[in-house]
């Protein structure tokens, strides 16, 4: 069995580096007409975070973001540094159209379903985010879904448990931790690398689990590399 357990907290705490909203925007380039709210800009000083999301942010594809599990999407300066040495990719925070880019953070030490209070605001982290063709344009790179997925840097959203106020700088402060041993990363493995069934089993049974990675556990699991043993 291949399962990823979360070290716990890193030796420093989790803080928000940067803060970033955006708006609906046009845009017309080599891609043709595209509408996104990926261009996002940062902001300074204290921002009212509501259960919907931060307040000046909005996102422009309904369909698939804006949920409530969905109001605020992370990214890590890990994951900044490892594509500069990796690709020589020279972005800066709020690159790939993050609300939060945090520091002292990475994906396979935070786990699914971790409560954590922030600023007077108290989080939840809900689940990965799906890389999109959106990403890659904003990046300029046309293989960047494939090299998230490969990398497994994918960042991950919050859902907004108690509304509140926050800024640059805050620190995440642990309040909960129900699944110890699922942290996000460990959870992308499953899904677009190496399926693990005791792992599935166990992500599947947590009840706030959006429908879509419950959806995607299936399909890993009927995928023809899938391993059952």
């Amino acid at each position: 069995m291949q399962e990823e357990k979360a070290a716990g907290m890193e030796s420093q705490a989790i803080r928000i580096d940067s803060i970033y909203v955006g708006q609906p925007q046009t845009y017309h380039d080599e891609h043709g007409e595209w509408q996104s709210s990926i261009y996002r800009q940062r902001v300074s000083g204290p921002v009212r975070l509501e259960l919907s999301g931060l307040e000046g942010d909005e996102v422009t594809d309904k369909k698939h973001h804006g949920w409530p599990n969905m109001a605020v999407c992370c990214h890590t300066l890990d994951d900044y540094r490892f594509w500069k040495e990796r690709l020589n990719l020279d972005l800066a925070p709020g690159g790939v159209g993050e609300n939060w880019t945090l520091a002292h953070a990475r994906e396979d030490t935070i786990c699914l379903m971790d409560i954590f209070d922030v600023g007077t605001a108290q989080v939840q982290v809900s689940k990965p985010r799906t890389p999109c063709h959106k990403q890659a344009k904003r990046v300029g790179r046309a293989d960047w879904v494939r090299l998230v997925l490969q990398e497994l840097r994918t960042g991950f959203y919050l859902q907004v448990l108690r509304p509140g106020t926050v800024q640059a700088g805050d620190v995440w402060h642990l309040q909960e931790r129900p699944y110890p041993n699922i942290s996000l990363r460990a959870l992308n493995r499953c899904v677009h690398q190496q399926y693990d069934p005791e792992l599935a089993t166990r992500i599947k049974k947590i009840p706030e689990l959006d429908p879509f990675w419950r959806n995607q556990l299936t399909k890993a699991e009927s995928a023809p590399n899938a391993s059952n043993s």
